[in-house]
């Protein structure tokens, strides 16, 4: 079973993450990079989100955050902005031209799961997002260290 789901999984991020989910004007802007598209994401729906916040997220070093960050930043995608509360640390925000590839890649995601769904009833989709709802909250215990049944 875990099996069959691991490859199932992994069939459907594989054709997330290609770099042609996005509109052609910004196509290759972001080449084949996960972490970039999740990055653009997370600032996309969290402005002026922390680099410490991008990491944990992620799930990854702040070091290789701080990379990602530093790769849009100089692409011209994100900018950096001195926390207000906080002068050591930095709050990010899109750019127009991020907020443009960042809103197309949205848009793309939406129709990719749209059509990932039209093989299922509408019926069989409100069951299935139950079920994840259960796997994500499941997750979230997890990383929180909290046991759940």
């Amino acid at each position: 079973m875990e099996h069959r789901l691991l490859d199932q999984v992994k069939t459907v991020m594989r054709v997330m993450l290609i770099s042609e989910r996005t509109s052609p004007e910004h196509r290759h802007v972001i080449r084949f990079n996960a972490l970039d598209f999740h990055t653009l994401a997370i600032v996309r729906t969290a402005p002026g989100v922390r680099a410490t916040a991008v990491a944990a997220q992620l799930g990854v070093a702040p070091t290789t955050a701080s990379s990602v960050i530093a790769r849009l930043v100089s692409r011209g995608l994100i900018q950096r902005q001195q926390c207000s509360q906080d002068r050591r640390a930095y709050e990010l925000d899109l750019t127009d031209e991020g907020r443009a590839v960042a809103d197309a890649i949205h848009t793309q995601d939406l129709r990719n799961m749209a059509l990932f769904l039209s093989a299922l009833s509408a019926r069989e989709q409100t069951q299935l997002v139950a079920l994840m709802d259960k796997v994500v909250e499941r997750v979230a215990a997890l990383e929180a260290g909290t046991p759940s049944g």
